[in-house]
């Protein structure tokens, strides 16, 4: 079978119509994965009793289990036993496990961050009469901004490809919309060369988007170092 120009170009707006649940999945993930992320690191950070172990556990389970498995759980296991997931649309079943699953990496990526920073520095802004949490706001964070940034990056481009696995829930993203394509067409080449692109063109602006990021936020340290 030869690769039909033609059926790619018809086949094109139509998987494109799911590209606003993708991208709205991976917005809403990656805001409340980030939200748990700071919990969770700062559980770890601060030893937090109790917090701190459930912290532990819950970076372990999560980041060592596959995501489609906890979503299946979710949604299939939970729905039994729960009216509240048996009532729950694809679209949040899928949005709740990515934000649990990607918040067990953005927990440990928002960690090692904050250890980067040389301790000195919080005490430093202690000793000048800064609060914990000025001292934390002002001083540490936007240092530990620099390192966080290429990581939660790289992050965020895996919870952006696991998007593509909501279609196994029912979900209409681009996945789905490609898969009833080339069910209808046979045409299995040119419908998931799209998806293909598709994500390959978006992560490739998000991955210009980090660099612009990073070379902004070393500036000043370069600077320094001239």
């Amino acid at each position: 079978m030869n690769f039909d120009f033609e059926s790619f170009w018809k086949m094109l707006p139509i998987v494109l119509s799911g590209f606003k649940t993708t991208l709205l999945l991976s917005i809403i993930a990656l805001f409340f994965s980030i939200l748990l992320g700071f919990v969770l690191a700062a559980s770890r950070n601060y030893n937090i009793p109790v917090l701190k172990q459930c912290s532990v556990v819950y970076t372990s389970f999560f980041r060592s289990t596959p995501f489609v498995a906890q979503l299946f759980v979710f949604y299939y296991g939970f729905a039994q036993m729960s009216e509240f997931v048996r009532n729950m649309t694809g679209f949040w079943a899928v949005t709740m496990v990515l934000s649990l699953n990607f918040a067990a990496y953005m927990g440990e990526n928002i960690r090692a961050s904050i250890t980067s920073v040389d301790k000195g520095q919080y005490e430093a802004g202690r000793a000048i009469g800064l609060t914990a949490w000025q001292t934390m706001y002002r001083i540490v964070l936007p240092q530990a901004a620099r390192v966080a940034v290429p990581t939660m990056g790289n992050t965020f481009a895996n919870l952006f490809k696991s998007t593509s696995l909501a279609f196994t829930v029912g979900v209409m993203d681009m996945m789905a919309y490609a898969k009833n394509q080339v069910q209808i067409t046979y045409r299995y080449m040119e419908g998931y060369v799209i998806v293909l692109i598709v994500y390959w063109i978006i992560l490739s602006i998000v991955t210009w988007g980090q660099s612009v990021i990073e070379k902004k936020m070393s500036k000043p340290y370069v600077q320094e170092a001239k």
